[in-house]
């Protein structure tokens, strides 16, 4: 990993390591917000974070994934099904004026077969397919929790064509190009590194790494995420 050195280098370790291996890259996980030449958004991820220095700001999104299922025994009926019913979300969350769309796995599969489990068995959909419902936060639509229900109501409003079923996955609140932050996030670390220093060791060197991190997202609460890069810095005693 690159190293930025600061003014006063020539590194005899006596602080600071505020970062901890154990990167969580999932947090950078990115989907397409579904308009064209749009921006990535990347969803918030619940493992904590390894460093100190971190940006709270209010979400942009709450992801909701949705899952398309075929019940459908003849194959080829299933694939029509399937392509119909994310035709039919895309299509509707358009002309909803509230919700964004992007594609997520498509499987298909051209038979079902039984897999023997001890509690009983299992059969894989001749169809399934993924799409995750981007619901912008804003006045009306303040937290997790009322994004959640607007999509769940717009789900049920559905006719879904033939046999097809759908379910809600896991909400996550999501930003919109977190790396917009870097320089805010860059300023906050700074920040940190010059007290550190006036405390430690006025005069001493500093070595930093870790400044090529991507800006991660953390979910705090049910509104807000935190930014953050994966850095290190440590101050020696002499120059």
């Amino acid at each position: 990993m690159k190293a930025a050195q600061l003014p006063c280098l020539n590194v005899k370790t006596i602080l600071l390591f505020l970062f901890l291996p154990g990167t969580v890259l999932s947090a950078v996980a990115g989907i397409s917000s579904g308009l064209i030449g749009g921006p990535m958004v990347v969803l918030a991820e619940r493992t904590p974070k390894n460093v100190a220095v971190s940006l709270t700001i209010p979400a942009d999104f709450v992801s909701v994934p949705v899952r398309l299922t075929s019940e459908q025994r003849n194959t080829a009926a299933a694939y029509e099904e399937t392509r119909q019913a994310l035709e039919l979300i895309t299509r509707k969350a358009r002309e909803s004026g509230l919700f964004q769309t992007s594609m997520g796995v498509v499987s298909l599969s051209q038979d079902r077969r039984g897999y023997g489990l001890s509690s009983g068995s299992w059969n894989q959909p001749a169809a399934s397919a993924e799409v995750c419902l981007l619901v912008p936060l804003s006045t009306n639509i303040t937290n997790i929790f009322t994004a959640g229900v607007e999509a769940a109501r717009f789900i049920e409003a559905l006719s879904l064509p033939g046999k097809t079923k759908c379910e809600l996955g896991t909400l996550q609140l999501a930003v919109a190009n977190p790396e917009q932050y870097r320089p805010k996030v860059l300023g906050l670390i700074l920040d940190e590194i010059k007290k550190t220093r006036e405390t430690m060791a006025p005069q001493g060197g500093v070595k930093v790494t870790g400044l090529e991190s991507p800006v991660f997202v953390q979910q705090v609460d049910d509104r807000h995420v935190s930014l953050f890069m994966n850095y290190s810095f440590s101050v020696s005693e002499d120059k």
